[in-house]
């Protein structure tokens, strides 16, 4: 039944098998922490000095029960920094866009929210912190998305020294993720239980 946990997959199984695994993991979670969660993220992420620091974020805009970020994004434009949300375009390709305050937002043909193609683009070599969703992430920062590929191509472009976030609960970090040669890693992971910095080995 959705909305039920249920254990992990078995060691070895594919990245189909976790995603599977993960939509109702996530699903469970949502039930059960409701928007606590999206207040506990965003307190975490407020106290930390690296966003405090930041010129320029990027951010997604929440679908389904990814996390939500509002309460971050207004921080963010409260403290004059450029905001920059992913649109997904042809071929897997994610651009950046500037997401302005009060903006009317389109909708993509998956259903997730996104800057107008008319919001002016931002390079991501701009941005010095970048929040990711993902369906679930490992200890190691290894992400499993929707098997699109948009953030695998995305994040290789992002400065070697920008603060890449996993945003997720608890429950969604698991000690190993199957694992490609494509696969992108993010160097941070935050969840209702606080932010930490993953090792790059």
């Amino acid at each position: 039944m959705v909305g039920e946990e249920r254990p992990a997959p078995p060691a070895g199984g594919d990245k189909a098998a976790w995603r599977a695994w993960a939509k109702v993991a996530r699903a469970a979670a949502r039930a059960r922490l409701g928007p606590e969660v999206d207040a506990a993220v965003a307190r975490h992420l407020l106290a930390w000095d690296r966003l405090e620091g930041a010129r320029a974020l990027g951010v997604y805009l929440a679908f389904g029960d990814e996390v939500d970020l509002a309460p971050v994004i207004a921080a963010a434009w409260d403290a004059g920094r450029l905001v920059a949300a992913p649109r997904a375009g042809p071929g897997g390709v994610i651009t950046l866009h500037r997401l302005a305050r009060g903006a009317a937002l389109e909708r993509h043909r998956y259903g997730q929210p996104e800057p107008p193609a008319t919001a002016p683009e931002v390079p991501p070599e701009a941005l010095d912190v970048a929040l990711v969703p993902g369906l679930a992430f490992d200890a190691r920062g290894h992400r499993l998305g929707h098997g699109m590929g948009y953030y695998d191509r995305l994040l290789p472009r992002l400065r070697p020294d920008a603060a890449v976030v996993g945003v997720t609960t608890e429950d969604l970090v698991v000690p190993s993720l199957p694992v490609e040669a494509h696969d992108a890693r993010v160097t941070h992971l935050v969840t209702e239980a606080g932010l930490r910095e993953l090792p790059r080995d």
